[in-house]
């Protein structure tokens, strides 16, 4: 049975009577997380509409969800072969989209992989560019992972953007995910997601977020991801 949105309780940081930063120290030990560590909330392929959210049982059906973003980082991995899986390492990244570390490595901006028509297959680009959103839901002290695709930049970046107009931060207001359905240039349907701000935070709200994200993400080793998602 599916569901509009996924509703929980109340977010568990909001929660004076517990130390968060005590509860990340005393379970982790000191030892970091990679972004794989994290639960991963997946983009669905073929343009399904339906968000399927990791629980502690079996996997929450919705249309919609709702969290607060605490991170959000463009990232771009290029391998020179096709990628061979099994975490192999790219031969060049960049955690900023600026930047490219390795080979050819230098300015993103002027590399010849960042043009489109270079990618094997399709009209696309031979460096994968993605946004990774660290989400923070109802109920969960850590942070669950979103990997957006290229396909979905244009609208997490007008969403984003929308927010810097409104003097908004991006942890300063409850967001929607939701996900509509798309064709490429190939015709091909995927899978593209949206959002809508849902409400603002009050300055009590955003405050415990800001102390939770100095407790945890110095936590989280935010280095490149090596995964590649569906180029659309």
């Amino acid at each position: 049975m599916t569901k509009d949105i996924a509703v929980k309780e109340e977010y568990a940081i909001m929660d004076p009577t517990q130390d968060i930063l005590e509860i990340i120290r005393l379970n982790l030990g000191g030892e970091s997380l990679s972004i794989g560590d994290l639960d991963t909330i997946k983009m669905p392929s073929s343009g399904n509409t339906m968000w399927s959210i990791p629980t502690a049982g079996d996997d929450e059906v919705v249309k919609t969800f709702e969290g607060i973003i605490i991170y959000s980082q463009i990232q771009r991995t290029y391998w020179e072969k096709e990628y061979s899986g099994k975490g192999s390492p790219p031969d060049c990244f960049s955690n900023d989209a600026i930047t490219g570390i390795g080979n050819p490595g230098g300015n993103c901006k002027d590399c010849p992989m960042d043009q489109f028509k270079t990618a094997r297959t399709g009209g696309g680009k031979a460096c994968a560019t993605k946004r990774i959103m660290f989400i923070l839901q109802q109920g969960n002290l850590m942070p669950s992972v979103i990997r957006i695709p290229v396909g979905g930049l244009p609208n997490s970046r007008n969403y984003l953007q929308r927010l810097s107009n409104k003097s908004q931060r991006m942890y300063g207001v409850y967001t929607e995910f939701g996900l509509e359905k798309a064709t490429n240039k190939q015709g091909i349907e995927y899978s593209r997601i949206t959002f809508k701000m849902k409400g603002a935070l009050n300055d009590k709200e955003i405050k415990a977020v800001e102390a939770y994200s100095k407790a945890i993400l110095p936590f989280i080793d935010r280095a490149v991801d090596v995964f590649v998602p569906d180029e659309k």
